[in-house]
């Protein structure tokens, strides 16, 4: 029988976190496979906890990422929390779901319909009030949404 622990799993683009089961036996592939990527990077969560990263998640075209409590750049791609160092063979986690949760904010960029509110002059001509004057971003932050259980 194949041996498995738990792992806590994010997907910033759905605001995601659910535990999967991970095999013990097959080191470290599965969280490559997990993650989509083919370079992982390791970032401390705590004392006790690891997380792995997609270490060339931030790019062009950029929908979603996550903010982590601490850490000094967004991290893009799906994140995977593990017990232990990050060397193998890591554990499960000793936090639970609800508390990893707090460290971390999903976000997105949004874009916001900007509209004239009175006849206005732009370099392209006169704006009519109420129609579209452009476009302004900002970022959306939520919280993740807890799954409980292997989904």
């Amino acid at each position: 029988m194949m041996r498995v622990n738990t792992a806590y799993l994010l997907d910033p683009e759905t605001t995601i976190f659910r535990p999967v089961e991970l095999p013990v036996d097959t080191g470290i592939r599965p969280i490559y496979d997990l993650i989509g990527c083919r370079l992982l990077e390791v970032v401390r969560f705590d004392e006790r906890h690891t997380l792995f990263v997609d270490e060339d998640g931030l790019r062009d075209g950029l929908t979603a990422f996550t903010i982590f409590e601490g850490f000094p750049q967004p991290i893009a791609g799906k994140i995977v929390l593990v017990g232990g160092d990050g060397s193998t063979p890591y554990t499960s986690p000793l936090i639970s779901l609800e508390d990893a949760a707090k460290h971390f904010k999903c976000c997105r960029p949004v874009l916001d319909p900007v509209f004239a509110k009175a006849d206005e002059i732009s370099a392209g001509g006169i704006i009519i009030a109420g129609a579209l004057a452009g476009l302004q971003c900002r970022i959306e932050r939520r919280a993740p949404v807890l799954v409980e259980g292997e989904a």
